[in-house]
């Protein structure tokens, strides 16, 4: 693990976000031997006109307001304050100019000295030379550019020249690393993985089952994460919600995240689909305790044929069966999951599953503890020594 490092973050996500990605969890481990400066998302989606939004706007304001926040004794986070309509150039040039700004204020603020800039957005190549950071690290976990709700050209355009630039880019799924690579100055594929550990509390015969899950009918198929319409296949969920009235399908996570809630009330409206909202990442071995299935009814779009779900390898840490869509990135653990093609193929596998060994529970956990934040934060922290190396800042 790398150590005595200044570490700035700018991020896609929120650091509360009740379901902790990629970011969080990176940041988080690496604060543990460094000083980090989590930098909040800089609103690359314009908002939409609903209530969540407006809570969101206002609830950034109120921590911008409160300047940086010590979340332990190396971690700061940092809310900035951005004009959110991106795709005009005048908003972006206004952008830049603040928020180089404000990173030159907080680096001084916190006596931050040559630090590592990791990005999780292309635009942050903008701040390359300007703060005195010794490296740049574009961290690609998603293809931000095909969100409807962001200016997909400009992200395109700044990826390239983020691509050409960065010192190393990372990306987490087979997709991104064949899209990427040719204009990468040097690329590496590491998939999402688990907090095994966390995740194996679910095998606890002691932990309780939340409330509001312990009371709905079994079999329970269970996703969690954003219920979003440009995300999940909501007319498969349908078809097995009708289709097996007898099954509950619950779905815990924010809903309707970054769009309006078109369909989402549709859902809620079938006696067998229960959405719970959102729950803290600590809570998240209770909820997949009461689980009986593990659901990835993704769609097969430009967004999702490139991600990798986090959620993979914490669905098979906690044992469970998982049944999927045909997401691509998943095709070389083909032997752990049930992947359909088809909404028929889906209910076949999901009713296979609620049948099979208890043995291939242990299957699943193994080849999830290969994938744990242990070995990927290793895994990490050499290639940036290497670089780090090569540099000799």
């Amino acid at each position: 693990m790398i150590k005595n490092e200044d570490i700035i973050c700018i991020s896609s996500a929120d650091w509360d976000n009740p379901y902790w990605v990629n970011q969080q969890h990176i940041m988080s481990r690496f604060s543990r031997q460094n000083k980090v400066l989590y930098i909040e998302s800089l609103g690359l989606r314009r908002p939409v006109l609903q209530s969540k939004d407006m809570k969101r706007i206002g609830r950034r304001l109120r921590r911008f307001l409160q300047g940086p926040i010590k979340i332990n004794d190396n971690l700061y986070t940092y809310s900035p304050l951005l004009l959110p309509f991106y795709k005009f150039s005048l908003v972006r040039l206004l952008n830049h100019q603040i928020m180089l700004l404000t990173l030159r204020r907080l680096i001084k603020q916190l006596s931050l000295t040559n630090p590592v800039l990791w990005s999780y957005v292309p635009n942050a190549v903008n701040f390359k030379g300007k703060i005195g950071e010794k490296l740049l690290v574009y961290h690609c976990v998603d293809e931000i550019a095909a969100n409807p709700l962001i200016p997909g050209k400009v992200i395109l355009d700044l990826e390239k020249k983020m691509l050409a630039t960065a010192d190393l880019t990372l990306v987490t799924s087979p997709e991104l690393y064949a899209a990427k690579k040719p204009l990468a100055r040097e690329i590496h594929y590491l998939p999402n993985v688990a907090d095994v550990e966390h995740i194996l509390k679910s095998q606890d015969p002691q932990l309780e089952i939340p409330a509001d899950l312990a009371n709905i009918n079994h079999p329970v198929l269970g996703f969690i994460g954003a219920v979003s319409n440009y995300k999940l296949d909501f007319e498969l969920l349908k078809t097995i919600a009708h289709e097996r009235p007898a099954w509950s399908i619950v779905l815990i996570g924010s809903v309707g995240e970054g769009e309006k809630a078109a369909g989402v009330s549709q859902l809620q409206e079938l006696p067998n689909i229960y959405t719970l909202g959102g729950r803290p990442y600590a809570k998240l071995p209770n909820y997949l305790k009461g689980f009986d299935i593990c659901l990835l009814p993704n769609k097969l779009n430009e967004y999702t044929r490139n991600m990798f779900p986090m959620k993979f390898f914490e669905y098979l840490a906690s044992g469970r069966p998982v049944v999927s869509t045909a997401l691509p990135s998943l095709k070389e653990f083909k032997d752990y999951f049930y992947q359909a093609a088809t909404p028929g193929e889906f209910i076949r596998y999901v009713e296979i599953a609620l049948a099979e060994e208890p043995a291939n529970r242990e299957k699943r956990i193994a080849v999830a503890r290969k994938y744990s934040w242990t070995n990927r934060m290793e895994e990490i922290s050499q290639l940036i020594e290497e670089k780090l190396k090569k540099k000799q800042f």
